[in-house]
């Protein structure tokens, strides 16, 4: 059978060409399936080693790094199986631009692995050195006892996060370098040179800072002790400090402070970062300064805290025993001094000798009843709300004052120390007025009781004229004494002696008009006469 030349000419293109499609379809089956392999392993060995896990867990991210990788692999191979599809198939057209990129690829594959090794041996140096670091701080214990006492996190996790992290940073440099990626490597060696550069100087100051407070920690520990042992916790509880406070505790802290001051002032000075170190150890230098103020300014106010209560204690007892508590009634004020009967209870200043001296105190007599004055009435105790007790707390609260003046000048607070100057003034001129008021009190009462004797039922409205103008001229002079409106009380004073004059005018000009009259005309017969005798007028 003779074939027809369309059909010779089919059979003789299919038989040129039929090798190299079949050629073709054959790589592209088997570049499908090892791409499909490649995948397959790539995912399974990278799901055994459990990458997605440490890598969200290192970043706190959701990526899927398995599937990338896999997808990665996949592609790869698939191009590769498609330039020898285009090869054998002879289309230059597409054979030439994915053949320029798989030699692209190839050319930087090496880099690429060569940055892949580096990253898994940063990976597991780093991973190895926080497993150290961690294990470190659980053998010694480290963690419980400065995580217990900061209040934070555990410390080896913060340290192995450190070491972790530095050691990567450490490795990024070279890892770039690997890639050649000139333009981000340059940046990363100059930031990897000053973190090298800062680490001994952060390592000092670690180092620093951690044993100062140990050794903070340590001496606040044993001055607690030795002023616990000492006894000084029993004034806190007699004195009755807010909160609970123990002065125990209180100069434990202290200790702490100035030990732990000078070593954030040397761990600063060990880092070397000038805008940060200057400024703080300038600040931490003006602190250390102040303290011996502070301490001044404190002991100031201890001592003069119990000394006054001491002379407190002693003056209310000798005001006592001198009768003073029963001035108020003689003056008619015994109403704002009631009488409070009490046990007789240790004084202030039996108190403090027998915490001063507790084998003294031990021969100490017991309290007795309570007190009485030779009449039979109950008297008053250091605690109660007699003169005595008013004029103890005045001086009590005159010595603290004084003692707050001396230790805002320690402090340097000028203006705190001339109000309290400046008040001190004033209580002194407020003080000698209300003892004007009170004597003034005392005789106007005294004249008006006089007048009344005099005169028995009739001098009442005199004594109250009397009794009225004594407590006027009193008021005046006792404001005037505490400098309180000194032109109003001038001026309110010769207002009323103004009107008293103008009311004894009046009083001779009409209750004693006649007799006036008479005078007047004896005045004027004598002048007239003197002038018809031709005496000389004067």
């Amino acid at each position: 059978m003779q074939t027809s030349p369309l059909v010779r000419q089919l059979e003789l293109s299919l038989g040129h060409y039929l090798p190299s499609v079949l050629g073709a379809v054959l790589i592209l089956v088997i570049g499908i399936v090892a791409a499909l392999f490649v995948r397959g392993l790539i995912r399974s060995g990278m799901t055994r080693m459990r990458i997605n896990e440490r890598v969200n867990a290192e970043t706190a991210s959701r990526i899927d790094i398995v599937r990338v990788a896999a997808a990665v692999g996949f592609w790869f191979v698939i191009i590769l199986a498609l330039i020898g599809v285009f090869s054998v198939l002879r289309v230059d057209g597409l054979y030439g631009p994915f053949s320029a990129l798989v030699t692209e690829i190839m050319l930087y594959l090496p880099r690429i692995l060569l940055a892949a090794a580096l990253a898994l041996v940063a990976w597991l140096v780093a991973t190895v050195l926080r497993a150290g670091v961690n294990r470190l701080m659980a053998a010694g214990r480290w963690d419980e006892k400065l995580s217990a006492s900061a209040g934070v996190r555990p410390l080896s996790a913060v340290l192995g996060d450190v070491v972790y992290w530095l050691v990567l940073l450490l490795f990024l440099p070279a890892i770039v370098g690997a890639l050649r990626v000139e333009g981000l490597m340059l940046p990363l060696s100059e930031m990897t040179l000053q973190v090298t550069t800062m680490l001994p100087n952060i390592f000092a100051a670690v180092i620093i800072g951690v044993v100062g407070w140990l050794v903070a920690k340590v001496l606040r520990g044993l001055a607690t002790n030795l002023l616990a042992a000492s006894g000084v916790d029993r004034y806190s509880q007699r004195d009755g400090l807010a909160g609970g406070v123990r002065l125990s505790q209180l100069g434990g802290t202290v200790v702490f402070i100035l030990v732990i001051v000078p070593t954030l002032i040397a761990a600063l000075d060990a880092l070397a970062i000038r805008a940060i170190s200057d400024p703080a150890s300038d600040m931490l230098g003006m602190f250390l300064t102040a303290i011996p103020n502070i301490l001044a300014a404190a002991l100031i106010l201890a001592v003069a805290w119990y000394l006054g209560r001491f002379v407190t204690g002693l003056l209310t007892r000798l005001l006592e025993s001198l009768g003073v508590d029963r001035i108020p009634e003689h003056l008619g004020l015994g109403h704002l001094f009631e009488p409070t009967p009490a046990a007789a209870t240790p004084a202030p200043v039996d108190q403090a000798l027998a915490a001063a001296d507790p084998v003294a105190a031990a021969g100490m007599p017991e309290p007795g009843p309570p007190l009485v004055d030779p009449q039979g009435a109950p008297m008053r105790t250091a605690g109660s709300s007699g003169l005595s007790a008013l004029v103890g707390r005045i001086a009590l609260f005159f010595i603290l004052l004084f003692a707050t003046v001396e230790a805002a000048h320690r402090l340097g607070f000028i203006g705190v120390r001339d109000l309290l100057a400046t008040f001190i003034a004033f209580g002194a001129d407020v003080l000698l007025g209300a003892v004007i008021l009170v004597v003034g009190y005392w005789l106007a009462d005294l004249a008006a009781r006089a007048i009344q004797r005099a005169n028995p039922g009739h001098a009442i409205g005199l004594s109250r004229i009397a009794r009225v103008a004594i407590l006027g001229l009193v008021i005046a002079m006792g404001l005037r004494a505490m400098g309180i409106a000194d032109d109003i009380v001038n001026l309110a004073f010769g207002l009323v002696l103004g009107a008293v004059a103008i009311a004894v005018a009046l009083a001779f000009g009409l209750g004693g008009r006649e007799a006036a009259g008479r005078v007047t005309d004896r005045w004027a017969r004598e002048y007239l006469e003197r002038r018809e005798r031709g005496d000389r007028l004067p």
